[in-house]
């Protein structure tokens, strides 16, 4: 079995010399430029080079199938055989490839300025299609293409959340979709129209069914038990969580210059500065208690590792940064140190969003959802009402409220 796939130049040098050097990448898979005059391109495999033509771009993409093909592993003579049966860039005048269509509608969400985040699940999402898929062209995807690609992801694709996979495999075709649509492909039949005629390559009962599962967030207990076994820094970090509502990504971009201590409050708001914005691109203000307020003040003097050296906190310095001083994007590994002494097993279960239920479902109980939705900054007070987790004294309320009934005999 051969497993390794490498793209090469051939150049034109003095005194009718031609080299071939392979070609370099980066690390978001742009070829890097070649110095001198490239005469052709070829695809070296098991020891052969096979000619790809002298567009490069086609010789990525000849390159791209052969990976994804050798991913799975194939025979040496299979490899000759299916190269061979690739079509030449003049047989496909006026059609667009997979790969050309993908990469260009990336460069335009980032050309766009839409969230890394975004982007990245975009990328994300068309780089697994094109694993799943043997097409090359647009014009070539059909219904089964994308049935292949849900199956794809069931065999092959490892799920943070246990009980969740579906959610992933739907909003990976949600991004799909959005893809295919921009080149006139419908992914999904909509509405009532569900018979083969009707245009859309799903149908309602092909989108994988997603539990909606009832919102959790943590009791008095456990966020004591918590708070116990934090050391000053992880406390900082667990009450500003509980208190403020912060999503993950919020928090990483905190700044202390966020807080306006004399008046308890924080702010999130977009970080220029990191290439960061807010959510639907809304800022708000949160009022913290005076007590919060007043230790994540106090953090200033404690030291922290920033780029320039360990030293204290000025105004415009990270809160939470990481070890290296930047933005720290795996802040949930110190909630899950702080759980592993406590003996709590957090891991998997979206312990940081829970923190954010909580403190939204502590505003809805005291203030009304009209609040929480602005505490949470969510678009709508429906999102809102679906995202509340209950309390447990409510829940010993109904207990209790049941059971009367039952020895009442109503």
């Amino acid at each position: 079995m051969i497993r390794r796939v490498r793209l090469y130049a051939r150049l034109r040098e003095p005194e009718n010399r031609y080299p071939r050097i392979p070609i370099e990448f980066d690390r978001n898979g742009r070829s890097l430029p070649v110095k001198g005059e490239v005469t052709n391109y070829y695809i070296r495999i098991a020891g052969k080079f096979i000619d790809a033509g002298t567009d490069l771009t086609y010789a990525i993409t000849k390159m791209r199938m052969e990976q994804t093909r050798l991913a799975e592993g194939v025979r040496r003579e299979e490899v000759f055989q299916a190269v061979s049966r690739i079509p030449t860039p003049d047989a496909v005048a006026g059609r667009t490839r997979i790969a050309d269509a993908a990469e260009e509608f990336v460069a335009e969400l980032q050309t766009l300025d839409r969230k890394k985040y975004s982007v990245a699940m975009y990328k994300n999402a068309l780089r697994d299609f094109q694993a799943s898929c043997r097409k090359e062209f647009l014009d070539q995807i059909d219904r089964k293409d994308i049935l292949n690609f849900v199956g794809w992801m069931r065999e092959n694709m490892q799920v943070r959340v246990p009980g969740s996979e579906n959610r992933t495999y739907k909003n990976k075709l949600n991004f799909l979709g959005t893809f295919l649509g921009r080149h006139g492909i419908q992914l999904r039949k909509k509405g009532n129209g569900q018979s083969a005629n009707d245009p859309g390559l799903l149908y309602r009962s092909d989108i994988p069914k997603v539990v909606k599962k009832k919102p959790k967030k943590y009791d008095q207990a456990d966020i004591d038990l918590l708070m116990k076994n934090a050391d000053p820094d992880q406390k900082d970090y667990l009450l500003f969580l509980l208190w403020s509502g912060f999503r993950d990504e919020e928090v990483q971009f905190l700044q202390f210059s966020d807080f306006n201590f004399r008046n308890s409050t924080v702010m999130v708001q977009a970080k220029p500065q990191f290439g960061w914005k807010p959510k639907d691109y809304e800022e708000r203000e949160i009022t913290l208690p005076s007590e919060v307020s007043k230790r994540l003040k106090q953090r200033m003097d404690r030291s922290q590792q920033y780029r320039d050296g360990f030293r204290k906190p000025a105004v415009g310095d990270l809160v939470f940064p990481n070890g290296e001083g930047n933005p720290d994007s795996h802040l949930i590994y110190r909630l899950h140190a702080v759980a592993k002494k406590a003996g709590l097993n957090l891991k998997g279960k979206r312990a940081g969003h829970m923190f954010r239920k909580t403190a939204g479902s502590r505003i809805a109980k005291k203030l009304g959802l009209p609040a929480a939705m602005e505490f949470l900054g969510h678009s709508d007070i429906e999102t809102t009402a679906l995202y509340l987790a209950a309390d447990k004294s409510d829940l010993a309320k109904n207990r209790k409220t049941v059971d009367q009934m039952f020895a009442a005999g109503d």
